[in-house]
């Protein structure tokens, strides 16, 4: 059986994700989308956001959350934007069939827009975006989630902290900025704990609304928004854009956590694409952005860094590194796959 000395490699987190979750109902094309993501995720080393996510899809799927046999549609159409209603389809299936569709427009309109309502969380928005950055488009993807942010000078949970995340192409790699409007996610915070390392103040409020350092406190409390007010704001405005204009029945504070696994998420993404080459020559484009990253690496280093990145840089290294070395899997995370994979017939080893 894989352990955390037998690193995986992407295709084999692509493989038996697949071979699962077309044993609890998918389809091959579907099941291929989430194992694709799911590698992505580990060769960045988004732990959180790789195979180790696997389990909860099909524990999802089996108690009626989500729905392995969604058929995503079309409610409302026009040349350079869609309306999807996702039925229940896990967030990389939806989230993916939602930037193809927008990919799409941007090719034979020169921008496409799509939001995606009833569907589950996307994981990290950064693939999404990807996928238009390496066809050569502008990517842009948000999803709103779980309320875990109050208003400035609130004590409630009003809004997710709403991953979202933007690409573009270059001469080589994608400039990729993938982020959430929290100053710290429940994961990092996870993270922080299992390390006994403190949580820093400002980053959390208890369930009472008052500032805490506490790790227990702040899962159950609030996160802040990185940058106050703003941040707030722009988490508000990401609402609109995927809850509200998604028409979701359910948004920003109604949206129910991924741990429910009965009740449907209500998730919704917003997708969008733009093709550069309607403003200027695709080579010219590309080399304004190389021409950009450019002055970014130009800039002297302060005192204690080795050198300066742009957004991604660092992923990309981390992929590149992986896809030599392997992904590891802690024994435990191996022994619960293992598990899975042997009461479906997919053997792990």
């Amino acid at each position: 059986m894989t352990s955390a000395t037998e690193p995986l490699t992407a295709e084999r987190v692509r493989d038996f994700t697949a071979r699962v979750l077309e044993r609890v109902g998918m389809t091959s094309e579907d099941a291929r989308i989430v194992g694709d993501a799911l590698a992505w995720g580990d060769l960045r080393g988004l732990t959180a956001q790789g195979i180790a996510k696997l389990p909860l899809i099909v524990q999802r799927i089996r108690a009626g959350g989500t729905r392995a046999d969604a058929v995503t549609r079309v409610v409302a159409d026009s040349p350079s934007f869609a309306r999807v209603n996702a039925h229940r389809a896990w967030g990389h299936v939806a989230g993916v069939r939602g930037m193809r569709i927008a990919m799409a427009k941007a090719k034979a309109t020169g921008v496409g827009a799509v939001t995606v309502g009833n569907t589950d969380s996307g994981s990290a928005m950064g693939y999404y975006a990807e996928l238009a950055a390496r066809d050569g488009l502008i990517g842009l993807a948000i999803n709103d989630g779980t309320p875990l942010m109050p208003p400035p000078g609130g004590t409630t949970r009003v809004v997710g902290n709403q991953a979202f995340a933007l690409s573009a192409p270059t001469g080589g790699d994608p400039l990729l900025f993938d982020s959430a409007l929290s100053g710290i996610s429940w994961t990092q915070i996870d993270e922080l704990r299992d390390r006994g390392e403190a949580l820093r103040e400002g980053l959390a409020l208890d369930p009472s609304g008052r500032p805490t350092t506490d790790h227990a406190a702040a899962m159950a409390g609030l996160l802040l928004p990185m940058g106050g007010h703003r941040g707030f704001g722009l988490a508000l405005m990401w609402e609109v854009l995927t809850g509200v204009l998604s028409g979701n029945e359910r948004f920003a504070s109604a949206i129910t956590p991924l741990s429910e696994l009965a009740q449907p998420q209500s998730v919704a993404h917003f997708h969008l694409a733009i093709d550069p080459a309607i403003a200027t020559p695709f080579a010219e484009f590309t080399a304004r952005v190389d021409a950009l990253v450019g002055r970014v690496h130009a800039s002297p280093p302060a005192a204690g860094v080795a050198r300066v990145f742009v957004p991604g840089e660092q992923g990309y290294a981390t992929v590149r590194r992986r896809e030599r070395e392997g992904i590891a899997v802690l024994p435990e995370r191996a022994h619960e796959l293992a598990a899975l994979g042997a009461e479906l017939g997919v053997p792990f080893d």
